[in-house]
């Protein structure tokens, strides 16, 4: 008879009107989690700030443990006009250590159509170091619609 696999996670969080903060664990039968992240308003007209790391061990029955990163930085202007422009960076998903991190950018500008509608055209681009691979751009927008 096959043995199940058992998945395990939590998390605290704290969040209060200009800033907030959040651990998170997961125990994933053969690899295990940690993630930090939180965020802060400030009362001026600077932009608001997201950070967040994660830390991931893996342990493979009969080979050499493996250890992963993965973090990002985010800026975001609310009411520059008539919407929202955002920055963002980091690593692109988790990255095995000892390796060339791959890094991800974004820009966007979320801005209200009227009363129920909301567009946020976006433009990323996703970095491929492994040989001979090409980085990728590209335009997204998205609309929102709220009745």
């Amino acid at each position: 008879m096959a043995s199940g696999t058992d998945y395990y996670g939590g998390q605290l969080t704290y969040t209060a009107d200009s800033f907030g903060a959040s651990v998170t664990y997961a125990d994933l039968d053969t690899a295990t989690a940690w993630g930090l992240n939180g965020y802060y308003t400030f009362a001026s007209n600077l932009p608001s700030v997201s950070v967040g790391y994660e830390f991931t061990e893996t342990e493979v029955e009969d080979a050499e443990d493996t250890e992963s990163t993965q973090w990002f930085v985010g800026l975001q202007w609310d009411e520059l006009g008539n919407g929202t422009l955002g920055v963002a960076m980091g690593s692109r998903g988790a990255q095995d250590e000892n390796t060339e991190e791959d890094m991800a950018y974004e820009l966007f500008y979320t801005y209200n159509v009227n009363d129920s509608m909301t567009i946020t055209p976006a433009i990323f681009i996703l970095e491929d170091n492994d040989a001979g691979a090409d980085d990728q751009t590209g335009v997204v927008v998205k609309t929102s619609f709220s009745f």
